[in-house]
């Protein structure tokens, strides 16, 4: 059976198989669109923003685009609730490495994502890449102070 949007090449050697992609894919596309659709952003659609997503993981080559590290694919849909609730931010950081899908809105006419950690995402929030730089100069500058 042939799929839109079929395990890419570079997830092959990763500890995921083709139904729980397919299932994260859809997932992110369905929460970002939903998103985006709230923020007021214009043409956010399901298929679009999976599009965009998938393109996002072929283009980095299922790593992480800002840090070009390795994604933790096989923790994909494996977060337990109640284990995080137990062992709290120690149990979060073994899905620091989670694959997830960042907005870049420097293009505005059509939906543009980055692959990233959760780490990494959480981190950044809803800056664009430049102004995160800054903030990360700004924290190393005072705390090493240079």
């Amino acid at each position: 059976m042939s799929f839109k949007y079929p395990l890419p090449p570079c997830l092959r050697t990763e500890r995921i198989n083709e139904p729980t992609f397919r299932r994260w894919l859809t997932r992110k596309a369905f929460a970002h669109a939903k998103r985006d659709r709230r923020r007021g952003i214009q043409g956010a659609t399901f298929g679009r923003h999976k599009e965009a997503i998938y393109r996002a993981v072929v283009e980095a080559k299922g790593r992480d685009y800002y840090t070009g590290k390795r994604l933790d694919w096989h923790r994909v849909s494996r977060w337990d609730n109640v284990e995080a609730s137990r062992k709290k931010g120690e149990y979060k950081k073994k899905f620091w490495n989670l694959p997830t899908a960042d907005h870049d809105f420097s293009k505005p006419k059509r939906p543009v994502f980055r692959l990233c950690s959760w780490r990494l995402n959480d981190s950044k929030n809803d800056q664009t890449i430049m102004e995160f730089l800054e903030l990360a100069a700004a924290v190393r500058a005072h705390l090493t102070g240079r």
